[in-house]
């Protein structure tokens, strides 16, 4: 998984990463997984936490070419479609 270059694929944060499954597959590949710091991954894993400032990133990550990448962007947006800065 050299796609995240040692970066959070979501929000660029430079910590530790884990790789993450993007739903529905289970499985960690290249073609289905990305890597995420702790913070992103807790947050999608316990969307209650959701700090929506934090996922101002997705302004950036959802630009990617990765396609695991657009498709957790996309799901995290929808998340927070609600939030007034996503309509400005």
């Amino acid at each position: 998984m050299n796609a995240a270059k040692i970066k959070c694929e979501l929000c660029a944060a430079e910590t530790a990463l884990t790789p993450f499954a993007v739903a529905p597959h289970t499985q960690i590949t290249v073609d289905h997984a990305i890597m995420l710091c702790d913070t992103c991954t807790s947050q999608i894993e316990n969307p209650e936490t959701m700090d929506v400032n934090h996922w101002r990133c997705l302004n950036d990550s959802m630009w990617s070419q990765v396609a695991p990448v657009q498709v957790m962007a996309w799901r995290q947006l929808k998340r927070l479609s609600a939030e007034g800065w996503l309509k400005t």
